[in-house]
């Protein structure tokens, strides 16, 4: 099959993971894939040079871009693409203007609660959560163009937990912004006591320099390490004992994606993708945006040995039954094969 995937971001988050993987994931087994970037993206960084997948980059003035629709349709003509599948609005906008000029079926990836005035060319929709199909019903999308198929990681899961009495060393990652908590996370970390618990946080983003003067203030120079971008965030994942998400908002959470496929027990926030996701079988909940509560789940999950391990099997097999790339890919290439007819 002839697959169009576009992505016109310039950030690296989750909606970005997933293009990146989904391109990849769908060149590997056998279709004949152009994927279009953001010309100086993190995704155009990841996808150059891959073997048996074709890759255009092109410069976007934003969403208003004139030119961009016209570079997108000769690119798709070029490629004969069966289908198009976009990952956010600005891609779905911009190629939704190509796809309806050359009669093909737009298949629009919906990251979170949108804006559909930029979704108004999608032939049909594809949320990763209920909350979010349930949205787009509300909003007056159809229920015969609505299709979720849940969000996945290409993370190759461990063979078994691999779980210490002890959890000294916690990590996270994420986008250094507002939404993702880490200013919540400093705080509640600074409220565990232990000289042995260390904080890793990998990522980068425009509140870096602000969350590490708070780490200063709050006198945790020597127990916080900001650690940057990772390019190997499997390899930084496992060296922790204990994952923490502690968004403010997340619409889905591949990070927990992730952390489950590497055996880790989970913290996260309840938040509508986690609860998508996970329960208390398989992770530990608090409250979010709440201070105490995140470190009541923190002191809870570090002196409680036993559920770590049980919780991180139960998310291990949950992640292999249900968010590897080889159970998701195939409700992909159905969901193309009808659009296509």
């Amino acid at each position: 099959m002839k697959i169009c995937v576009v992505m016109l971001a310039g950030k690296f988050g989750g909606a970005e993971r997933f293009y990146v993987d989904l391109t990849t994931g769908l060149s590997r087994r056998g279709h004949d894939v152009l994927a279009i970037s953001r010309a100086g993206s993190v995704a155009e960084r990841r996808l150059e040079n891959l073997e048996n997948l074709r890759h255009e980059s092109i410069r976007v003035l934003g969403t208003w871009d004139p030119f961009a629709p016209g570079k997108i349709s000769r690119l798709i003509q070029a490629h004969g693409s069966e289908v198009i599948q976009t990952a956010l609005g600005r891609a779905a906008h911009i190629a939704g203007k190509a796809a309806q000029k050359l009669e093909v079926p737009l298949i629009a990836h919906i990251h979170n609660f949108v804006d559909l005035k930029y979704f108004k060319h999608a032939d049909l929709f594809q949320p990763t959560t209920m909350a979010q199909r349930d949205y787009l019903m509300n909003q007056g999308v159809p229920a015969n163009r609505i299709r979720l198929i849940t969000n996945f990681s290409a993370f190759e899961p461990v063979k078994e937990v691999q779980c210490g009495n002890e959890a000294t060393r916690i990590v996270a990652h994420g986008r250094l912004v507002y939404k993702k908590g880490f200013d919540l996370l400093l705080k509640s970390f600074s409220n565990l006591a232990g000289d042995n618990i260390h904080l890793y946080i990998a990522g980068d983003g425009p509140e870096r320099q602000k969350f590490m003067n708070l780490a200063r203030a709050l006198n945790l120079d020597k127990k916080v390490h900001f650690v940057g971008w990772q390019d190997n965030i499997r390899s930084f994942l496992l060296q922790g004992d204990l994952f923490i998400l502690p968004s403010r908002d997340e619409p889905f959470g591949i990070a927990l994606l992730e952390a489950m496929a590497c055996g880790i027990p989970v913290v996260t926030t309840k938040c509508h993708g986690p609860m998508e996701i996970l329960d208390n079988d398989s992770a530990y909940f608090c409250d979010a945006d709440e201070e105490k509560s995140l470190t009541h789940a923190l002191r809870t999950a570090i002196n409680d040995p036993e559920g770590r391990r049980r919780r991180a099997q139960t998310a291990l097999t949950l992640f292999q039954n249900r968010y590897h790339i080889d159970k998701v890919i195939t409700k992909f290439e159905e969901l193309y094969e009808q659009a296509r007819h």
